[in-house]
């Protein structure tokens, strides 16, 4: 498998404030940017972009939401920003949940037929599907799309989604040609996939963006424009963008043209970028925000409203798990963090229940890597796997003198004949939030006070100067994520495969790889989960490649004249398309 070029889902510690409130007015026309109208539809004049948001639930069919900010990628083979893509377009399936969790409904497609083999997939289509400007949805957008996925001249991030297709991998590697990949539109409403081998992954990664169709007209006008002006956008979901003003306010309107229209109760969308949590909580308390993603001290706060009546909530697990990373590749800045004694002393000096309680309030301390929202035969992986590194971290927590005595045996290890108080760590982190502030000196604290070292903090402004100093290996450790694009174990331990992500730190084992090599073709599901506990213990426990700190989910508050609000976990992470406001 080839290296990404892009870290898309790579989520980390402290790229949670991009921007501050600056106002949340708009003044753009609410009008759906479609093929033939594109250059009309407005990005606001920035007039009236200091008016705060109306009071949430005056107006029936508006919700006012919060973003921490607004991505700047609206091409859907590129992943961009899921949160938005799961609710202006749509797939073959979509990810739906309610109070039962989530499940998978058909969306694009109708119904599926699978060969007796599992390689022959056939999707036929609905044909009252349509673009936000009236065109059909067809099987050929969908054939467009997933080859347009393949095309190297793009060198998409999730090409290697489709890498199974017959002819597929060829073809990204200048090998084959595009007609002979087994996509094809069979006809109009008729869409076929042909696998090299049976995949039990690969109808959950039917919901993922980068298998969203696109339409060749529209994105070959739009040149390099693609995915980067919102104006040049058709949309074929439940919602239509029709207002951008940049990391301030965008605003949805109900995609009249959307074939479950009538079902859809929402006419209106309005996103606010709001950065610092203090600021959204203000606007949430003032009916500003219809909803609220809380954390530390505002989750006792809100229970006592939920307690009292004036609110609800909602807390569900998210397939994601935030992790220590190391500079592996030359031992980062101070030379140690080859050596596995350094990483797990490290590792080991962290107090995940204290830290999750202390700094976040919420989050489930995490010993493994894959999330506990993550399913194999319907049930939790986490339930049917143990957190191997747990027995080994407990010998240690808490005792200083043998994480001392661990720390100084890597340096023996590495001929290192400095003293701990003379060595220096870098981590690196990013964000200005007061919820990255408090992870990074907690991190610092533990980690100086068990090891008796140095830990000096690199704190950049943004993603981009972080993912300068990252790539330029100027750390030992940062603080990284990986929120699961399908439910699937694979689609963790997969990214720490020699050559997958460069940005975990450069983690190689041709153990771990070669156990990766062996799921190809494996459609026993006793038998995956057995390897899949392989793979975890030897990255987390035995070679602590990463170090697992805590397990994601959400955890909403919102008035009580939202309704039917829910989030999934691998469509739109707030789902709307069913939700209503009533006053």
């Amino acid at each position: 498998m080839r290296k990404r070029n892009k870290v898309v889902s790579l989520l980390l510690a402290g790229c949670m404030a991009v921007g501050l409130l600056a106002g949340c007015g708009s003044s753009g026309e609410t009008q759906v940017a479609t093929a033939d109208n594109a250059t009309a539809a407005s990005t606001s004049t920035g007039a009236a972009d200091s008016a705060a948001p109306e009071t949430a639930g005056e107006v029936d069919g508006q919700i006012n939401l919060r973003a921490v900010a607004f991505g700047n990628n609206f091409d859907v083979q590129d992943m961009g920003w899921r949160w938005m893509m799961g609710e202006c377009y749509e797939g073959l399936m979509r990810d739906v949940a309610d109070e039962n969790g989530d499940r998978f409904e058909y969306a694009g497609a109708e119904s599926m037929d699978v060969s007796d083999d599992g390689l022959v997939y056939t999707f036929h289509l609905r044909k009252d599907a349509k673009w936000s400007d009236g065109q059909p949805v067809t099987a050929a957008d969908y054939e467009y799309g997933w080859k347009r996925l393949l095309n190297p001249e793009y060198g998409y991030s999730y090409s290697f989604y489709l890498f199974n297709v017959v002819g597929a991998e060829e073809y990204y590697n200048g090998q084959g040609s595009a007609d002979e990949i087994g996509i094809k539109a069979v006809d109009d409403y008729t869409f076929e996939v042909t696998l090299k081998v049976a995949d039990p992954t690969f109808q959950s990664k039917l919901v993922a963006t980068p298998l969203y169709p696109t339409r060749q007209d529209v994105a070959e006008a739009a040149g390099d424009q693609w995915g980067k002006d919102w104006t040049k956008c058709v949309y074929n979901g439940p919602f239509a963008m029709t207002n951008l003003v940049e990391d301030n306010s965008m605003t949805w309107v109900k995609n009249d043209q959307y074939w479950d229209k009538d079902n859809v109760k929402l006419n209106q969308v309005n996103w606010y970028c709001v950065a610092e949590n203090a600021t959204a909580a203000t606007m949430f308390d003032n009916g500003q925000l219809d909803v609220f993603d809380a954390a530390g001290d505002y989750i006792a706060k809100y229970d006592k409203e939920v307690e009292a009546g004036n609110m609800q909530t909602m807390t569900t697990e998210y397939p994601g798990t935030m992790v220590l990373c190391y500079e592996q590749s030359e031992g980062g800045k101070s030379g140690l963090m080859k050596n596995v004694n350094i990483r797990k002393a490290i590792s080991y000096s962290i107090n995940r229940e204290e830290m999750v309680s202390a700094v976040y309030g919420r989050y489930t301390a995490a010993y493994g890597f894959v999330s506990p929202a993550i399913t194999l035969d319907g049930t939790s992986y986490r339930k049917q796997a143990l957190e191997t590194m747990k027995k080994e971290y407990e010998q240690y927590a808490g005792d200083a003198d043998k994480l001392k005595a661990l720390f100084q045996k890597g340096l023996d290890e590495l001929g290192i004949t400095d003293k701990p108080e003379d060595i220096t760590i870098t981590l690196l982190s990013q964000g200005s939030a007061t919820e990255n502030q408090l992870e990074r000196e907690y991190l610092q604290q533990s980690i100086s006070q068990n090891l008796g070292v140095k830990v000096e903090l690199n704190t950049v402004g943004d993603y981009q100067m972080f993912a300068n100093e990252r790539d330029n290996k100027n750390y030992d450790i940062f603080v990284g994520g990986w929120f699961s694009d399908y439910n699937d174990p694979l689609d963790f331990l997969n990214t720490m495969k020699t050559g997958v992500y460069d940005s975990y730190g450069l983690y190689s084992n041709s153990e771990y790889d070669s156990l990766i090599d062996s799921l190809t073709g494996e459609n026993d599901n006793a038998k995956r989960l057995e390897i899949y506990q392989k793979l975890e213990d030897l990255l987390v426990a035995q070679d602590c490649g990463v170090a697992p700190l805590y397990y994601s989910d959400k955890h909403y508050y919102y008035q009580n004249w939202v309704k039917d609000f829910y989030t999934s976990s691998f469509g739109a992470s707030q789902e709307l398309y069913r939700a209503s406001v009533q006053k």
